[in-house]
């Protein structure tokens, strides 16, 4: 660890503890056209003292909210810095929040300064208006900002005085636990967000509360895949690393991961359960596709081959081994391990690498919490569950099963909103929301959101989640939605594996055909749960779920309303036969 945490005052002084401890040493890796540019820790201080002065030349006030709304980059990473340096307060959107979305958060927060991409995210909400001067509202790419007349980011960096460098020092001098860092409105899959409020303490503490389980190390690389405006990359791979020493290198976009894995070569890798889901089905297909004695000892080593005899344990030894430093060369030859969180990982999946010397550290959170709640200790991995609570938290599990947790990284409440804040936080214990279990030996299992939960006819809770994990990971499976409230029987939505449908059935295949396909997947996934957790019908979407339909969150999580809203038809249909 770079720094005492429980004497950091607020998150700029553990970063600047950093730098100023190897400043030449490397902290991130910019994307350029030729791979990764490593930028050294003097060069990431300097831009954000800089952009802390040009932030005040603005009359950026103390406790004045700043929106940053932009895709993941270094930049990101910088301005966030520099505004809580100066005593302000980060408000991270998702560039894909709607016009209507990013209205609301504009007029509840009371944000006095925007900070965007570009040209698309200002000309996005060209209906609805910014509400502010055009002079506080900022583009990251200067040729936008010059054809739209605005400023941009790097001119902040520009023509600051020994005024704005002293006031600078003196911000930064008062920054203490209790301040306000981030107000962060959740997504989420119902309603109007909420913003969460977070202070530097939150913050720091829910830092210090994983390193024990979750040990991110100066010097590792890290490579960032979710959007920095997700509580769980920010707290994790944004926060900790930088301030525990880490190198942080971003990937170009969702869909070029394992490209970018190749080129920055990471020791971690921090994602949401859907990319290990495609991660493996891409694994799972590639040695299913080999041929020959070669192909068939891998299949039967790894637990795909045909037959019921299982295999002897020198033959899964070596065809793990084989796979494993294969697919480590894939990912850039550094790989130590995953962290996954967001959602629950299916347990097949999680052994699968863990088998294969590729563990996937799954812990449990929520944006309330700062976020990191529960997570597997790396030496001690449990597939199926979140692991232990942090050690610097108390949780415990209520007489209806929903998780309840107390502590110094848990929430102070929402902004402009004490009704949810008094539902949510009662005698100091948070509310998650979520139903589990834990075991003898303090491992937290997830079984589904409170209100996911389906309640069928005949009165059992049923656990969506667990049904569509168990389908998302068959390789013809892409997307599933599981309904059945109030129903004696389960349905789901699914959408097909294009790929797998092409390799199987080639570009256009028989409906009927298809159908078969799927029903023996769904057979397969499902075979040892109870008939009540047994899907009876389903219906094949005709495009898959997207977050531009406003069917899934940017972190992959299903709307299940939305959903249910658009396809009533189908779900209808399988109502009534």
């Amino acid at each position: 660890m770079t720094a005492d945490f429980g004497r950091l005052k607020s998150l700029p002084e553990g970063l600047f503890a950093r730098c100023n401890l190897d400043p030449q040493g490397c902290i991130a890796l910019e994307r350029q056209k030729q791979g990764f540019q490593k930028v050294s820790a003097a060069q990431f201080q300097a831009k954000v003292l800089a952009r802390a002065e040009g932030l005040l030349r603005l009359g950026v006030k103390r406790g004045e909210r700043v929106i940053l709304m932009a895709p993941n980059s270094m930049d990101w990473a910088i301005m966030d810095f520099a505004i809580l340096s100066i005593g302000a307060i980060t408000v991270p959107l998702y560039p894909s929040f709607s016009p209507r979305e990013i209205h609301y958060v504009l007029g509840d927060s009371g944000a006095g300064l925007v900070l965007l991409e570009g040209r698309q995210e200002w000309e996005k909400m060209q209906s609805e208006g910014w509400g502010i001067p055009t002079e506080r509202i900022l583009l990251r790419d200067p040729a936008a900002a010059q054809s739209t007349g605005l400023g941009h980011w790097a001119q902040l960096e520009q023509d600051n005085t020994s005024a704005q460098q002293q006031e600078r020092t003196e911000r930064l001098a008062e920054l203490h636990k209790e301040q306000i860092a981030s107000i962060v409105y959740t997504s989420g899959t119902t309603g109007w967000p909420k913003g969460v409020i977070l202070t530097h303490g939150n913050i720091l503490s829910n830092i210090a509360g994983f390193l024990p389980l979750v040990p991110l190390r100066r010097g590792q690389r890290l490579l960032s895949i979710l959007p920095l405006s997700h509580v769980f990359e920010r707290g994790t791979g944004h926060f900790g690393a930088y301030l525990l020493g880490l190198e942080v290198a971003y990937a170009e976009r969702p869909d070029t991961v394992l490209r970018d894995m190749e080129a920055a070569h990471p020791d971690i890798v921090i994602a949401v359960p859907r990319v290990f889901q495609l991660l493996y089905s891409r694994i799972r297909r590639g040695i299913e596709d080999r041929k020959g004695v070669l192909g068939r000892f891998m299949q039967r080593g790894a637990g795909l081959g045909a037959g019921k005899r299982p295999a002897p344990q020198w033959q899964k030894q070596i065809a793990r081994h084989l796979l494993a430093s294969g697919l480590r060369k894939k990912l850039g030859g550094r790989l130590q391990f995953f962290v996954s969180g967001g959602a629950p990982l299916d347990a097949d999946i999680a052994r699968f690498f863990l088998e294969i010397g590729l563990p996937v550290v799954e812990g449990y959170g929520m944006t309330e919490a700062s976020p990191v709640i529960a997570a597997n200790p790396l030496e001690d991995i449990r597939p199926g569950t979140v692991g232990r609570f942090l050690p610097n938290l108390q949780g415990r599990i209520a007489e209806d099963g929903e998780i309840l947790v107390r502590g110094p990284s848990i929430m102070s409440g929402y902004w402009n909103n004490d009704s949810a804040t008094q539902e949510t936080i009662v005698a100091d214990w948070l509310h998650t929301g979520d139903v589990g279990s834990l075991d003898a030996a303090g491992y937290l299992t997830i079984c589904d959101r409170k209100k996911d939960l389906i309640v069928n006819s005949a009165g059992e809770n049923i656990p969506p989640q667990k049904i569509e994990m168990r389908l998302m990971a068959q390789p013809l499976i892409s997307q599933a939605v599981v309904f059945g409230d109030r129903l004696p029987y389960l349905s789901a939505l699914i959408f097909p594996n294009p790929e797998q449908v092409e390799a199987r059935f080639g570009g256009n295949p028989d409906v009927s055909i298809l159908r078969k396909a799927i029903q023996e997947s769904l057979t397969a996934a499902l075979r040892d749960l109870p008939s009540y957790e047994q899907v009876r019908r389903f219906a094949l979407l005709p495009e898959a779920l997207s977050e531009a339909h406003g069917e899934i969150t940017p972190t992959l999580k299903i709307k299940r309303r939305v959903v249910a809203e658009r396809y009533a038809e189908l779900l209808t249909e399988m109502r009534n036969p």
